[in-house]
């Protein structure tokens, strides 16, 4: 098992798709139905101290997620990341996370769906509550990056 520290929103994702409860965790992710994103996972394991990370404070990842990792990926790959690597794997869950928003959104309000009440569904359909990513925050993601007023043939 690997301590994942990330944002509130990654956690709740990996939570939601990947949740392998058992006896002793209520709360353990196992990445295996995702061979990618378990090979991407297991790529940056490393045993500690095996080389110096860029980032030393890790203030935006207030969450914590277990990672169940096999006994073999232990021995052979290590069973922690380094803050570099914690930020590269999160950056990837992220805009996973990102592109399913824009692609649920855009999907949404083009056949009318008004755009609040297509991010309350989001919301609610992927299991994201105000306090894990806000209605607010989703809405300015979305405004930034996802939402085009016209188009194209």
């Amino acid at each position: 098992m690997c301590w994942l520290p990330c944002k509130p929103y990654v956690k709740q994702f990996l939570l939601y798709n990947f949740n392998a409860p058992d006896d002793t965790w209520t709360e353990i992710v196992n990445l295996s139905p995702d061979k990618e994103l378990q090979n991407d996972f297991l790529s940056r394991l490393a045993k500690p101290g095996r080389y110096e990370n860029r980032y030393r404070n890790l203030a935006r990842y207030t969450a914590n997620v277990a990672v169940e990792i096999r006994r073999d990926d232990f021995y052979r790959y290590g069973w922690a990341m380094s803050n570099t690597e914690v930020v590269a794997f999160g950056s990837k869950v992220e805009r996973r996370i990102k592109q399913m928003l824009f692609l649920y959104l855009d999907t949404h309000v083009s056949i009318g769906i008004p755009l609040s009440t297509a991010i309350r569904n989001f919301q609610n359909s992927f299991g994201f509550d105000d306090d894990t990513w806000s209605y607010e925050t989703i809405r300015r993601e979305y405004n930034r990056h996802g939402y085009r007023k016209t188009v194209e043939n």
